[in-house]
């Protein structure tokens, strides 16, 4: 439902790519749906005094939606008087609008710098309006401790149903609809749980190596970069609990509980459940003939929750592989002779939810099959609509069940932080593979 409070979107960092890529391309996405508050604007904050928003919007679509409702605000962001100027022309617009406006504060900005921006706006005052929001992009810290110290850093200035952390994952139409094809198919409504489950797989898998992030992804690698966010968020989709009928804002709190529960079983130890790769060429890539950063990262996990005790689940992530997808499979248990069924949830590269069965083959012998039951989005729908701009209108309309928690981010690194401690002290388990290879051929 469209929220039509008067509202500021505030883009900090307006002029990088995140920004020119997807943000401004969602909201005019959205503004052409008629589903974006009448009273509208973008401040777009910049350090720079050169550029021009036909510059920065030379590439999105409804170009003069956004023209006439963005403009380019220059500030410092080290200098604690700039905010107070950036505050000033937000009550400017708000007077324009004629009624109180939200504020949404969305940090399209280097990791190491939002800590500061976080503390100036509160320092300014912007965050004790009960109308502000704040919109993190990830990383939420590098390991556990840090994680912490920022959760704590950020409830110094925020109430935490100000924060919306983003994980674009979740706002994929495939993620949104776990929930929607767990409860709505009292085929799999019955059977999602480990009396009918054998094991759970979520991978991605992507062609590209690093593409010039040598920097970020030298500081960051596979486990960091995808499996704690992305992956374990995806995975306390499949496994949480339903909400009740039209209580989506449970689905925060249900997939912190589903995270609670998860742990990668340490007998005989961890390392045996555990296996990190780096694609042959990546050293010199980032110019460190020594770097132990993993570009492939495959664990094993387990739940302690009663309806999942058992069950065997794996997550997988890697660059430079054979072929570029991101999938959730199912795999059912055995029925006597009879071979398994397999439900995959693919979330890219062509959203949508397939089913195999089995089947007899045309003939005269007696010989079976599998067969794939399949549903395509865009086979049905001609409108689908990009992560960030589900993301964005979440956010307007105050809609949590997209967006991390800080309880959420402080669980999945708790989950890897024994890993993450150990693959820094130990360089003896990293397999080199080629480019193009195959989950299968590294792991096997």
């Amino acid at each position: 439902m469209k929220n039509d409070q008067p509202t500021i979107l505030i883009i900090i960092g307006i002029s990088g790519d995140l920004s020119k890529r997807k943000l401004l391309p969602a909201i005019g996405e959205i503004a052409k749906t008629g589903m974006i508050p009448s009273q509208f604007k973008i401040v777009g904050v910049t350090r720079q005094s050169n550029i021009s928003l036909e510059n920065l919007l030379k590439h999105t679509i409804n170009k003069d939606y956004l023209l006439k409702n963005t403009e380019l605000f220059e500030m410092n962001l080290e200098k604690e008087e700039d905010y107070e100027k950036l505050g000033n022309r937000l009550g400017e617009i708000e007077k324009e609008f004629g009624s109180s406006s939200q504020y949404l504060f969305y940090l399209s900005v280097p990791p190491n710098t939002s800590k500061s921006i976080i503390e100036f706006l509160g320092k300014g005052g912007l965050a004790r309006r009960d109308n502000t929001k704040l919109l993190l992009e990830k990383p939420f810290g590098i390991d556990l401790e840090s994680a912490t110290q920022l959760v704590d850093h950020i409830d110094k200035y925020f109430k935490r149903e100000q924060i919306y952390r983003i994980d674009h994952y979740l706002a994929k139409e495939t993620a949104q609809n776990i929930i929607i094809f767990r409860e709505g198919n009292s085929l799999f409504k019955k059977t999602w749980n480990k009396d009918f489950i054998e094991k759970i797989e979520i991978t991605v898998s992507e062609e590209i190596g690093i593409e010039g992030r040598s920097n970020f992804y030298e500081q960051t690698g596979a486990l960091r970069d995808l499996i704690q966010s992305h992956l374990l968020q995806l995975l306390a989709l499949t496994l949480m609990d339903i909400p009740k009928e039209g209580h989506l804002e449970e689905v925060p709190h249900l997939r912190y509980e589903a995270l609670r529960q998860i742990r990668i079983p340490s007998i005989p130890s961890l390392i045996t459940y555990v296996k990190r790769g780096q694609y042959k060429g990546y050293r010199e890539e980032v110019n460190n003939l020594d770097s132990m950063t993993e570009t492939f990262a495959s664990i094993d996990l387990e739940s302690t929750d009663p309806k999942w005790q058992g069950v065997k689940i794996n997550l997988t992530t890697g660059k430079a592989l054979k072929d570029k997808f991101t999938e959730i499979k199912i795999l059912y248990k055995k029925d006597n002779d009879h071979e398994s069924n397999e439900l995959l949830l693919r979330l890219q590269p062509d959203e949508g939810i397939s089913f195999s069965v089995w089947a007899k083959r045309p003939g005269y012998e007696h010989q079976v099959s599998r067969h794939a039951l399949n549903f395509s989005f865009k086979d049905h729908y001609t409108a689908l609509p990009e992560a960030y701009e589900q993301v964005l209108f979440n956010a307007i309309n105050g809609d949590h069940s997209l967006f991390s928690t800080s309880e959420e981010v402080v669980e999945t690194w708790r989950i890897l932080d024994e890993l993450q401690k150990i693959w820094a002290t130990s360089a003896y388990d990293l397999i080199i593979y080629k480019k193009g290879s195959t989950i299968e051929e590294i792991i096997s």
